[in-house]
């Protein structure tokens, strides 16, 4: 049985989305349905979720934000999220402060997060990049690289290149 798919991703099977665990405490993955926020807690362990679905990746897939935040709150997970339209490279560039922000305000408070966007191939490893440079000292080479070995991935590039000027400039 699966969960409709999109011209924006393959259908995810319903039972559980991917999860990889990128560093200590952040774990990056597929999109969610309010069933799979118990099981995040109880077999992976997560105390939060961020979110970077837009409301056309909702729509696409039969997704309610309003339920997810209810099955969250339920099961005792924060979930927070942060807009990005899948395939705009310019506008995940721009939210990435935001981004790494709120992961590593979590991150700080001892929160154990679920990262995820749609197929968790672009956006969230690309954020989860963003982080480990920003936050943990990584240079964008060698958090590219640690990202890419725990899970199949095709980072932006040119998402990270913004962030990157936009933290120096």
């Amino acid at each position: 049985m699966t969960h409709p798919g999109s011209a924006f991703g393959p259908p995810r099977r319903i039972d559980r989305p991917t999860v990889s665990e990128v560093s200590d405490g952040l774990l990056v993955g597929a999109y969610l349905t309010p069933a799979d926020i118990d099981w995040l807690r109880d077999e992976h362990r997560v105390t939060a979720i961020l979110c970077l679905q837009d409301d056309f990746d909702f729509a696409a897939r039969g997704l309610d934000a309003r339920a997810l935040a209810e099955a969250g709150s339920a099961a005792g997970v924060r979930w927070l999220r942060i807009q990005v339209p899948d395939f705009d490279v310019e506008a995940l560039g721009l939210r990435l402060s935001a981004i790494v922000d709120d992961l590593a305000e979590l991150l700080e408070r001892g929160e154990r997060v679920y990262l995820h966007c749609s197929a968790g191939f672009n956006r969230a490893p690309t954020a989860a990049i963003a982080y480990l440079h920003a936050c943990c000292g990584l240079d964008l080479d060698a958090a590219t690289a640690l990202v890419e070995a725990r899970r199949s991935c095709q980072p932006y590039a040119r998402a990270l290149a913004i962030f990157a000027a936009g933290r120096a400039g």
